[in-house]
């Protein structure tokens, strides 16, 4: 499998006895990289008998707690495992003072590099083009400066010549309201992984705090032509969050509401 999701939070704001905030992990041939950091993902990542010192790099989708609370712990476990190879993390302009507080009051024994990349963009820009994958940060519609993820496989000569062959692509869209433009930046996407923190009963909520509903999310996948819809951020109002995949699927068939603990072929 190149491309393989695990699932590590899908709650929202609110805690849930059975269920993480918001983080999931990508593997890319082999290399890991941790969406969002919400509470609990350093016990996720165990579950899931992942490599703490393996994590590539990491993408946060803005500086929401439920987002990046258990980012302070992640940071000091890797440093206890001895790492020694920078780490890169993909995180809105205001993560800057928020790694200066952890370095000056925490990192002691911090011995590898951590590089903030800031993000700071109306449009898609691509911020890494590896050997492996490409990946392009967007701006998502939320109370805060917000941002998704694409990860486009990239395809080496050496394998475009093994037949046959498909390159896959994922994307995050953490929280945000639903906009005309987003379908297009995931268009054609194998995966796409929408917030959907509400039911359309609660579509008021929705609109107030600028998330999405799951009939939205699943709206955004039918525009974008994805092949799958992942969905998580689960408001703790609904406990069964197979009303979600219900409400989405009179849509989009092939939506899927995602559990902690879940993995995912992408392609």
């Amino acid at each position: 499998m190149n491309l393989t999701l695990t699932i590590m939070g899908t709650a929202s704001a609110m805690p849930i006895s059975d269920r993480n905030p918001s983080a999931q992990m990508l593997s890319v041939h082999g290399r890991l990289f941790l969406i969002d950091c919400g509470e609990g993902t350093q016990q996720a990542i165990r579950r899931a008998h992942l490599s703490f010192v393996k994590v590539d790099a990491i993408f946060l989708s803005h500086l929401h707690g439920d987002h990046i609370f258990g980012i302070f712990g992640l940071l000091s476990t890797i440093a206890l495992y001895g790492r020694t190879q920078r780490l890169d993390i993909y995180a809105p302009k205001a993560f800057g003072p928020v790694l200066k507080f952890f370095l000056s009051m925490f990192g002691e024994g911090v011995a590898y590099p951590i590089e903030h990349h800031p993000l700071d963009c109306s449009e898609p820009q691509v911020i890494m083009d590896g050997r492996e994958v490409r990946v392009t940060a967007f701006p998502l519609r939320h109370k805060t400066d917000c941002y998704g993820f694409r990860f486009d496989e990239k395809v080496s000569p050496r394998r475009a010549d093994k037949q046959p062959f498909k390159a896959c692509s994922y994307a995050y869209c953490s929280d945000t309201a639903s906009f005309p433009e987003l379908p297009l930046w995931v268009k054609g996407v194998d995966v796409l992984y929408h917030e959907a923190t509400y039911l359309e009963e609660f579509s008021d909520k929705a609109e107030k705090y600028f998330h999405s509903t799951a009939a939205q999310a699943a709206g955004c996948a039918l525009a974008a032509g994805a092949g799958r819809l992942l969905m998580g951020h689960y408001s703790s109002r609904v406990r069964d969050v197979s009303a979600f995949e219900k409400e989405a699927r009179k849509i989009f068939p092939e939506s899927y509401a995602a559990n902690d603990g879940d993995v995912f072929k992408i392609c």
